[in-house]
């Protein structure tokens, strides 16, 4: 087990107790001063103590290295089986401390520069020593460290066969294969398949008789597994051969279903259930919530504590924790619960609305890597408080990690708290859905306006780029273009594909001047799919652009930050910046605009000859993304989100938790939220399915 020993002297006391924090997740001891001096014991005996103790030794240097931190230094260095790192902090021109001669030892070991000492700085500083220098994995909140690990379910259960297989038997796996695994466990993907937690403490029997009404209960040994497809590696997974690989593990999910043993209510009879929507809307939210009520009165009813049941819905996503005694609504099944209460919300008469009963909000403070410890461990005291058990949070992937994380801080807590996920995703980009609910309702108006807007094309000399849903991802653009009259859409722009605004604007003035008498095309973007010569558009270092479309200060400032993310190899997370949608398509548009006009110095019309008047040719955009969610959800959308909110229910009562509910192939099942955080779904490059969406616009693979 490791120990740590932080070296400071009490002007950084801020620096290492922040550091401290950090590396308990990691050692067993860490001694900082502050925190352990003992009435009983003298200063010199508890540093010699620990010194003499500890495996990992931490110097940080400051503005001037006490002689009591140099000593210290000096009596660590000569012992054996122990690791040296080093924290140069900055002065106030952001250069880094120099280490004191006496100890030049140091610059043997791993040497880390904090450029400050905020907490940014500080976790920068735990993550270098934990993931660099000690090859541990990195967890926060139980959230890995890269926040995009993967992007393909099939790439997930890759992993995990491949690093099954390396442990068995090393030379099965390339050595550049090898050094992949290492990396994403390190940057924090389990090495084993997790499974989904169950409390089985003081599990009582559920009445036989209840089947009638809520379902056969489910075997508890019911698995359904992660892939249908057979190949030689997957082979001993599916069909359960284990004969060459005695040990290889199955990937499986655990059936969804009402059990034969239940959890909740404990002892007392009563029960505290809290529902709460995050992120934007989606057609069937209503009918989520309604599942969850329904059941839950259900089964409080058939088990005699209806009258201690608290069902609470929470207002406007995770905003309701700002103030949770006002932020909330009593949810009943019916006109006979909550009898004359005037805070009582009937979802049973909203089933069949568009939009949240409960609002929604979405909340970028828990996105803060440097407020999300604190703000998570005052939405868990808060939910202790209201005496709630159980949390249901119906949302997407920045909501399905703000599930994962609630529950690994009550964890850590102490409290006893059940999170269950519901996942809701206009985009489609929840890993481990298959598919949710309300985006093909949202897939099928999007292909209406692509329909009406080719109308309006064909019949005026138009140009348009209409924007649709797909922060990080296309799902929705390339199922509606896909879904569209051959022909309707000339070019599916997805932030999967990058392109270049003059290879675009040169395939589409090809398409563009073959058609006659009505010069026209129409062009399908999603919200974040950026040009790779978008900066052309900004100006570099607060510098002018080079071609200035008047984009503000804060569309160029989001374009830097886009591009910067892009150019580092990550990728956007959570909602997608207001400046960056609006800046993209005004990129898109004016950049087109300029490329498209005879008039203009370096436009590609020239390179396109024929009898096109381009001077009659308009650009114009359209933007129905807050249509498309707003639509009432259709019958599939209503079955498949009231059977999410009643499975949750028969799975949180038995004891489950930490867990998202999802219909996953052909079945409902229980995927742990360990393996939800992993990533964000996108559309893979060289699969069929965006080699279909090419062949249906006509556009090249490669616009880059």
């Amino acid at each position: 087990m490791l120990t740590a020993f932080l070296c400071h002297a009490s002007r950084d006391e801020h620096f290492a107790l922040g550091l401290a924090a950090h590396l308990k997740h990691y050692c067993h001891e860490v001694f900082c001063f502050e925190e352990r001096q003992r009435a009983d014991q003298s200063f010199l005996a508890s540093i010699n103590e620990a010194i003499a103790s500890c495996s990992v030794f931490v110097t940080l240097v400051g503005e001037e290295m006490t002689e009591w931190q140099i000593r210290e230094t000096l009596w660590a260095y000569p012992l054996e089986g122990r690791s040296f790192f080093t924290v140069t902090l900055a002065d106030p021109a952001g250069a880094a401390y120099r280490i004191p001669p006496k100890l030049h030892h140091l610059n043997h070991y791993p040497v880390l520069h904090a450029k400050g000492i905020d907490q940014a700085a500080i976790r920068s500083a735990a993550i270098k020593i934990v993931v660099e220098g000690l090859h541990l994995p990195w967890r926060s909140d139980g959230l890995p460290l890269d926040p995009h690990l993967f992007s393909y379910e099939k790439d997930i259960i890759a992993f995990f066969v491949k690093s099954r297989l390396h442990r068995l038997a090393q030379d099965s796996v390339s050595p550049e294969d090898g050094a992949k695994l290492v990396e994403k466990i390190l940057h924090g993907c389990p090495q084993e398949w997790p499974q989904v937690v169950r409390l089985l403490d003081g599990l009582k029997p559920t009445p036989v008789e209840l089947q009638d009404e809520m379902g056969v209960f489910r075997d508890y040994d019911a698995k359904v597994l992660t892939t249908a497809l057979v190949t030689e590696e997957t082979l001993p997974i599916v069909a359960g051969s284990e004969q060459e690989l005695p040990s290889l593990q199955k990937f499986t999910f655990p059936e969804a279903g009402p059990r034969a043993n239940l959890y909740f209510p404990r002892r007392t009879r009563q029960l505290g259930v809290a529902v709460l929507v995050s992120g934007g809307i989606a057609p069937g939210i209503n009918a989520v919530i309604d599942g969850i009520v329904q059941r839950h009165w259900l089964y409080a009813e058939r088990q005699g504590y209806a009258g201690g049941l608290n069902l609470m819905g929470l207002r406007n996503g995770f905003r309701a924790f700002d103030n949770l005694g006002l932020n909330h609504v009593l949810l009943a099944a019916s006109e006979d619960h909550y009898h004359g209460h005037q805070g009582r919300l009937d979802t049973s008469n909203h089933v069949n609305e568009g939009g949240s009963i409960l609002g929604t909000s979405r909340v970028n403070r828990l996105m803060d890597l440097d407020r999300r410890e604190a703000e998570l461990a005052d939405i868990v005291t808060s939910l202790k408080g209201s005496k709630i058990n159980i949390l249901y949070v119906i949302g997407g992937d920045g909501s399905m990690k703000a599930a994962h994380a609630i529950w690994n801080v009550a964890q850590a807590m102490g409290t006893g708290l059940s999170v269950v996920a519901i996942p809701k995703t206009m985009d489609n980009d929840i890993l481990w859905v298959w598919q949710s609910f309300g985006f093909l309702s949202a897939v099928e108006k999007a292909r209406e306006v692509i329909e009406q807007l080719h109308t309006e094309v064909v019949s005026n000399p138009r140009l348009c780029i209409t924007q649709l849903f797909g922060s990080d991802s296309g799902f929705v653009v390339s199922h509606a273009v896909l879904a569209s009259g051959t022909g309707h859409c000339d070019l599916a722009l997805i932030p999967e594909i990058e392109f270049n605004l003059e290879k675009t604007a040169h395939y589409l003035a090809g398409k563009i001047s073959a058609r006659k008498p009505i010069p026209h095309a129409l062009v399908v973007l999603a919200e974040t799919a950026i040009p790779e010569d978008a900066m052309r558009y900004v100006g570099l270092d607060g510098g002018a652009p080079e071609i200035d479309i008047h984009l503000s200060d804060a569309e160029k400032n989001a374009i830097r930050e886009f591009t910067e993310v892009c150019q580092q190899g990550r990728r956007i997370q959570g909602q997608t910046n207001d400046f960056l949608r609006t800046a993209g398509l005004k990129i898109v548009k004016e950049g087109l605009n300029l490329l498209l006009d005879p008039e203009k110095p370096g436009n590609v019309v020239d390179h396109h000859p024929g009898t096109t008047d381009w001077s009659k040719l308009r650009v114009f955009t359209n933007e129905p993304r807050h249509l498309l969610r707003a639509i009432p959800p259709s019958c599939t959308d209503i079955i498949i989100g009231h059977r999410l909110g009643t499975l949750a229910v028969d799975n949180a009562i038995a004891g489950y938790t930490d867990f998202m509910i999802s219909q996953w192939l052909t079945e409902y099942v229980l995927v742990p939220l360990d393996l939800v955080v992993l990533g964000r779904k996108r559309i893979p490059e060289k699969g069929i399915f965006w080699k279909s969406v090419l062949a249906k616009t006509g556009q090249p693979s490669d616009l880059a």
